[in-house]
């Protein structure tokens, strides 16, 4: 294996081998303790031979060694105790860092150490990339004083409590006896006809743009003027009226504040 090895750095050219000779090379140099041979035959696979069949599993049979070093330092200064998934998070985005890094193949700078400078710094950025990218890391950012962060307590709302108070708000906006008779009439029709009956869906745009409404569209449920106003007999714009009349009456008196059904 050594002489093998020798003649790769010294013709900077992958020799002939078979399938079992290249197999046992590539065990060599990935369970090699040798760190600086490792880098040098990388170096020159990825500069005089990136083109052979078997380059890249070259290259990587001499970096993923070094990948996994790399996850294990870089898990134990950002964590005190970092666990087995942390580091292997780290490890899978230096792995794919590697990957890149040799497909992309760009030159190396005119620098000392060029080729490992390009090959740590590669793998740093796809270990935090990995890392924060995921859905449970986003966001994430280092405080002196953790007791200065205000917690966010998350309400979950409870369906049926909601049901119910919605009931008796429902009960109490439809009896309140305030209200001129049209409207208490209008508003108990409402109820009686029941959100089946009295509500349609609508469809509309986020921008706002009525042309663009065939292909940005949502729908929401809006009250159904012309059901309202055939159920009471009345024509649709006397319904546009007093819906216009009742809500400014009742957001004053039930939801001054805007915080009716607020969810956190």
């Amino acid at each position: 294996m050594l002489d093998t090895i020798n003649d790769l750095l010294s013709r900077r050219k992958i020799p002939q081998l078979d399938e079992v000779q290249m197999s046992a090379l590539l065990h060599h140099l990935f369970k090699i303790r040798t760190r600086a041979l490792r880098s040098e035959v990388a170096e020159v696979v990825y500069r005089f031979d990136h083109d052979h069949p078997n380059a890249q599993d070259l290259f990587l049979a001499c970096t993923l060694p070094s990948a996994q070093i790399a996850a294990q330092r870089k898990a134990s200064k950002l964590f005190v105790y970092p666990s087995d998934w942390q580091i292997e998070v780290f490890y899978d985005g230096a792995v794919e860092a590697a990957i890149g890094m040799f497909r992309a193949n760009r030159p190396l700078a005119d620098v000392p150490n060029a080729f490992r400078r390009y090959l740590v710094r590669a793998m740093s950025s796809g270990m935090l990339r990995a890392y924060f990218r995921r859905e449970e890391n986003s966001g994430i950012r280092s405080v002196g004083d953790v007791s200065a962060i205000r917690s966010r307590e998350t309400v979950v709302p409870n369906t049926i409590e909601r049901e119910v108070i919605a009931g008796e708000l429902l009960e109490q906006v439809t009896n309140w006896p305030y209200l001129r008779s049209p409207l208490l009439a209008m508003l108990q029709c409402i109820a009686a006809l029941g959100p089946d009956l009295a509500l349609k869906e609508h469809a509309y745009t986020a921008s706002g743009d009525p042309d663009k409404w065939k292909r940005e569209w949502h729908r929401r449920p809006i009250l159904d003027a012309d059901a309202i106003a055939e159920a009471m007999g009345i024509p649709k714009q006397d319904v546009h009226r007093y819906l216009c009349q009742a809500r400014v009456i009742l957001r004053h008196v039930f939801n001054p504040d805007g915080r009716l059904f607020l969810i956190h």
